[in-house]
C-alpha cells in the first residue's frame, strides 16, 4: 500500500474510534516536559494530538511528502513551535534527542503484513529513554474459523464453473491461496468458534518481526468452514482497540484466508490452526482436524506459498525445505514413512515482463499421495 497521497490517509485521520483511544492514552502519559516521536506520522494526526496534549517537543518522522501538509496543519492549529518534521525513514534520519514516548500505527491489517515492526524496534532501541513508553505497547493477531459461503463462492468456487465452454478449474488452487483483504461491510461470515490470539507481540521487548503461532479452537457452532478470519487487537494505554468486524468500525479491516475445499465441522470438535510468516516473507496458514476415520488423522488442503525472486526466493526455499525436514523427523506418523519431500516449481511470467526479476514462483510440497500441502501442515 502507498501512503503518498492525502486520500490514502483520510480513513486514518477520520477514524474517531481509533484516534480517540490514541488521544486518551497520550494525555494520560504526557507532561509539559515530554518529548514524543510520531513514527510514520503521515498527516501527523497522532503527533499533533500529542502536541495539543502539552508535549514540549514532537518529532514527526515520515518518508512520504505528505509530511509537508502535516506541518501546514500544525501551523494552522498554532502548534508549529513544538513540532519538528523529519522526512525519511527512521533508519535514515537522526533525532537530536531521546524521547519519552513513541506513538505509531505500525501494525497493518494483520500486524506483520507491512513489515513495519522492525522500524519500530529500531526507533525504540535507539531513541526511547529508560522508563519511556510506546503507544501502542502490545498487539495480538486473532484467528477464527468461519462459514463464509458467499465470499468463497465469489472468489474461489467460481473457478470450477465452465466459462463459455472453457475449463478454468486449474486456476482454482491459486485463487484459494490469495488473502482477501476486506472492509467490515464486505464480510458476511458466521464464526464457528471464538477468535483466539495466534500470536502476541510485546512491543516494549520484542526483537523479531516473525509470525509463528499455533492455537486450538473448540467449535461452538456446527457448520461448513470456508476459511479463517483474521484481525488485530492493540493496547493503547489501559484500553484495547480491536479491528474485529463485530466491534466498533475502525479503518483497519479483517482478512479472509480461504480454504480450497470447505470442511464441515461438528460442534465440540477441536481444530488446530497455525499462522506463519517469516520477516519479509509470505503468509502460510495451517489447519488440522483430528477426526477418527479408518484409524487415521485427516487434514484439509492448505495454502501454497508464493515467494519473491532472486536471493529472497532462494532463502525462502531453503527455509521451508529445512522446516519440512524438521517436521518429517518429529511428525510421529503424520506423514508417510518415506522422508522424501518433493519440491515442484511453476513459473508464471507476467505479460511483457522486461526481465526475469518480474517472474513469480509458486512452490508447494506434496509429501503424501493425496497432496497435503506442506505449508498448512503444522509441527507439533
Amino acid at each position: 500500500m502507498t501512503y503518498s497521497s492525502v486520500l490514502a490517509h483520510g480513513s486514518m485521520v477520520f477514524d474517531q474510534v481509533r484516534n480517540g483511544l490514541y488521544a486518551k492514552a497520550m494525555r494520560d502519559r504526557i507532561s509539559q516536559d515530554s518529548v514524543v516521536l510520531d513514527l510514520g506520522a503521515g498527516l501527523g494526526v497522532h503527533g499533533l494530538l500529542a502536541a495539543a496534549a502539552g508535549a514540549r517537543r514532537v518529532y514527526l518522522v515520515e518518508p512520504e511528502p505528505v509530511l509537508r501538509i502535516a506541518m501546514e496543519v500544525a501551523q494552522a492549529n498554532g502548534l508549529q513551535d513544538r513540532v519538528v518534521a523529519l522526512q525519511g525513514r527512521i533508519e535514515d534520519v537522526v533525532l537530536p534527542e531521546p524521547v519519552d514516548m513513541i506513538v505509531s500505527a505500525f501494525t497493518g491489517n494483520l500486524l506483520f503484513s507491512e513489515d513495519l515492526l522492525p522500524s519500530l524496534f529500531h526507533a525504540r532501541d535507539r531513541y526511547l529513554k529508560p522508563g519511556g513508553c510506546l503507544v501502542p505497547d502490545k498487539a495480538e493477531l486473532i484467528l477464527a474459523p468461519v462459514q463464509a459461503q458467499d465470499i468463497h463462492a465469489q472468489h474461489v468456487a467460481c473457478w470450477s464453473n465452465p466459462l463459455h465452454g472453457l475449463d478454468f478449474s486449474v486456476a482454482r488452487r491459486f485463487a484459494s491461496n490469495e488473502i482477501l483483504w476486506r472492509y467490515r461491510d464486505d464480510i458476511r461470515a458466521e464464526r464457528l468458534a471464538e477468535g483466539v490470539p495466534v500470536t502476541v507481540v510485546d512491543m516494549m521487548t520484542a526483537t523479531h518481526a516473525d509470525c509463528h503461532g499455533e492455537i486450538r479452537c473448540k467449535v461452538s457452532s456446527a457448520g461448513v468452514c470456508h476459511g479463517l478470519l483474521g484481525w488485530i487487537r492493540i493496547r493503547l494505554g489501559d484500553e484495547w482497540l480491536t479491528a474485529d468486524p463485530a466491534g466498533p468500525k475502525v479503518h483497519w479491516g479483517a482478512a479472509f484466508l480461504p480454504f480450497d475445499q470447505p470442511v464441515a465441522l461438528r460442534m465440540g470438535e477441536v481444530i488446530k490452526l497455525g499462522l506463519d510468516r517469516p520477516k519479509g516473507g509470505d503468509w502460510t496458514c495451517g489447519s488440522r482436524l483430528n477426526r477418527a476415520r479408518d484409524g487415521n488423522r485427516h487434514f484439509w488442503p492448505g495454502r501454497m506459498r508464493r515467494t519473491d525472486c532472486g536471493a529472497c526466493r532462494r532463502d525462502a526455499v531453503q527455509y521451508w525445505a529445512q522446516k519440512a525436514m524438521r517436521f518429517n523427523s518429529c511428525c510421529n506418523g503424520w506423514m508417510a514413512a518415506s522422508p522424501v519431500i518433493s519440491l515442484r516449481s511453476d513459473f508464471m511470467r507476467r505479460s511483457q515482463a522486461p526481465s526475469r526479476r518480474w517472474q513469480t514462483r509458486w512452490i508447494w510440497y506434496r509429501p503424501l499421495p493425496d497432496a497435503i500441502l506442506f505449508n498448512r501442515i503444522l509441527t507439533e
